[in-house]
């Protein structure tokens, strides 16, 4: 998709990030601070949206007996500038009002094992449903726009009515965090890990930060999801890997460090990102949230799946649509509480998958990033002794990669596995703007290793996680990856 958007679009006003303190606060509220929870609850703002759906709110956390029952909430942020007193998030008099420029579907499956969180980009074009207009007695919608039209004219119902409509789905709650409440989650945590592959500095949000791995406070990390210029390839969907990225950090950060064994930082943590959440009525209820979070206690980071929503170029050079070929597996996979990764064991048991794109099937791309004159040529050349296609050699954008990298289109994923197999210790990132595997080759080189493909014939379950692999390139919760 192309980078070159409107003005409006220069200042996306909605993070996947802010969705973060949803996630983490829905994880973690009631777990050994039933004392203090009245405070807690006090904090969120509910909303009943009755009117909007026709329905009343969801209130089941178990069943008739007494199991728990699949979740799936609507994760998004508010870009309210209502509190603001500089033009860091772009001018306040010009964005007024509330968008949700980058949502989240979160489905938690009814075992408590995973968690599946689906990106929806906000540049995608749809038909707006029908919904009441906040503030007034209007009905406002019916028309084709783009996604975050929907908040903007009725608000998180208006979104969960549009969700629901695009995926065939019931969505059980929401979640809304603004600005404040993002930055004052990440300060109560500490600071949060983000990691570059080079240096970054925007004046417009005042980001500052060296390439590798950075500790950032509440503002930094609030400006480092929201950047769109100048990191990358400047498109919104790479922000969103970024924005995935930071989630899966501060994921770690809150289940790996001493915050749960510190009741002190912990009650810091959850008041600060309370006092800026909105819910709707039924998660609000004391019962249902603590009951919900209670339940989510054994998900671990790498039960946590990251994907974005598939799509294709709407064709405007801005905005793109629901891919619903692609996009119909996804949704049924949630429909019917399935995992999105399910992992496939080889024939010799292992943790995992064997590989199933030959060398000889996969063409790719060497750019030197190492500042080693000729290496490219050099890698070049033992790829092609493995049997891949080498279709172009030459200088990556700058000689400084600490880091080698595949970047891989979202149709070459499992390629992109062998190729990863074949160059250890490569990040792997997805690329929409390739349409080839490319190898940037960074300074920690070590040379390429030969790879084993499964020969076993594939089971229709296996062929079909196969295809899963191929739609979105998700990624867990437990990866770490620099942008």
């Amino acid at each position: 998709m192309s980078s070159d958007v409107s003005s409006r679009s220069r200042w996306p006003r909605l993070i996947a990030g802010i969705a973060a303190g949803a996630v983490l606060l829905t994880t973690l509220v009631g777990v050994g601070l039933e004392y203090f929870y009245g405070q807690l609850r006090g904090n969120i703002t509910a909303l009943d949206i009755s009117d909007v759906l026709g329905r009343g709110p969801n209130t089941t956390v178990v069943d008739g007996e007494g199991n728990y029952t699949p979740l799936t909430i609507l994760l998004m942020g508010s870009d309210s500038r209502e509190s603001q007193t500089d033009n860091r998030y772009g001018d306040p008099n010009l964005y007024t009002g509330e968008r949700s420029d980058t949502t989240i579907l979160l489905h938690i499956g009814a075992d408590r094992s995973f968690a599946t969180a689906v990106s929806i980009p906000r540049d995608t074009w749809v038909m707006l449903p029908e919904c009441p207009r906040s503030g007034s007695n209007e009905v406002g919608g019916g028309f084709e726009a783009k996604f975050n039209t929907a908040f903007e004219i009725g608000g998180p119902g208006c979104t969960m009515k549009l969700v629901e409509q695009m995926t065939g789905l019931e969505i059980d709650h929401f979640a809304v965090i603004d600005f404040g409440g993002f930055t004052n989650v990440v300060d109560a945590l500490g600071g949060v890990e983000v990691c570059l592959e080079q240096a970054v500095d925007d004046p417009q949000s005042q980001l500052v930060l060296p390439a590798g791995t950075s500790l950032v406070d509440g503002e930094q990390a609030l400006a480092f999801v929201r950047a769109r210029k100048t990191l990358g390839d400047g498109s919104d969907l790479q922000r969103i890997q970024r924005q995935q990225a930071f989630l899966s950090s501060m994921i770690r950060e809150a289940t790996d460090t001493g915050l749960l064994l510190n009741p002190l930082r912990f009650y810091e943590f959850l008041d600060a990102g309370t006092s800026s959440l909105t819910t709707d009525s039924g998660l609000a209820e004391r019962d249902v949230l603590q009951d919900t979070a209670l339940s989510l206690r054994g998900v671990r980071p790498e039960n946590v799946t990251f994907l974005t929503m598939p799509w294709v170029e709407r064709g405007d050079g801005s905005n793109v649509l629901v891919d619903n070929e692609r996009a119909a597996t996804l949704w049924a996979s949630i429909a019917n509480d399935e995992a999105w990764l399910t992992p496939r064991r080889s024939k010799n048991n292992n943790a995992e998958p064997d590989l199933t794109v030959a060398p000889a099937q996969i063409s790719v791309r060497v750019l030197n990033g190492s500042g080693i004159p000729g290496r490219a040529g050099e890698v070049a050349a033992e790829l092609t002794n493995m049997g891949y296609t080498v279709v172009a050699v030459a200088d990556a954008d700058r000689p400084d990669y600490t880091t080698s990298q595949i970047r891989h289109p979202a149709q070459l994923t499992e390629a992109a596995r062998t190729v990863a197999a074949t160059v250890k210790g490569a990040v792997v990132t997805l690329d929409p703007a390739t349409s080839v595997i490319t190898i940037v080759i960074g300074q920690d080189y070590s040379g390429v290793t030969s790879v084993t493909i499964g020969t076993d014939e594939l089971s229709d379950d296996d062929v079909v996680e196969a295809l899963k692999d191929r739609v979105t390139a998700p990624t867990t919760a437990d990866k770490v990856r620099c942008g």
